[in-house]
């Protein structure tokens, strides 16, 4: 028997990347926070519009009692011009995970002010994270629809997973 005639199945280099990415992916978002339906002011000078968001962000993670020196803030999509009412979101990039922790265990603190109660914030996921939850989502809404009830999203060891209230879940 030669070299050639034994076959090892070595895992394949292009998912090696994969993971190798994802999870440098999710190193670099673990700072970042997203903010939905946080107000937007129509300035017009650029450098206006940045400093505005970073007082916007700012009054809300002091409410949150989240304190933070150098932050840094992105309105992501496209400015319309033409749309009054847009409110895109805002990325705040923090200098630490912990403090992006933080803020997304205190977010319910926001529903108690009426300025921010609109306001929702999330984890800044990755794609694959993104693509995880919608197949989740699905999952819950097709088991809803068969009639099942008690059913809900938890997240285990950061997948979302469709679990049954009330049962332990492995």
């Amino acid at each position: 028997m030669t070299s050639r005639d034994v076959k090892i199945d070595p895992i394949k280099v292009p998912d090696v990347e994969c993971i190798i990415q994802e999870v440098s992916d999710r190193q670099r978002r673990k700072n970042n926070i997203i903010l939905y339906n946080a107000s937007e002011n129509v300035l017009n000078n650029r450098n206006d519009q940045v400093a505005a968001d970073k007082e916007l962000v700012s009054e809300l993670l002091q409410m949150l009692d989240v304190s933070v020196d150098n932050l840094r803030t992105i309105r992501l999509g496209k400015f319309d011009s033409c749309r009054t009412d847009m409110k895109r979101p805002i990325k705040v990039c923090l200098p630490d995970g912990d403090i992006a922790s933080k803020a997304f265990q205190r977010r319910q603190k926001l529903r108690t002010s009426d300025k921010f109660k609109n306001v929702f914030l999330v984890k800044d996921k990755t794609p694959m994270q993104l693509k995880l939850y919608r197949e989740a989502r699905q999952e819950l809404l097709t088991r809803k629809a068969a009639g099942e009830t008690d059913v809900y999203i938890k997240y285990i060891n950061d997948v979302p997973k469709v679990v049954k209230a009330g049962k332990p879940e492995n």
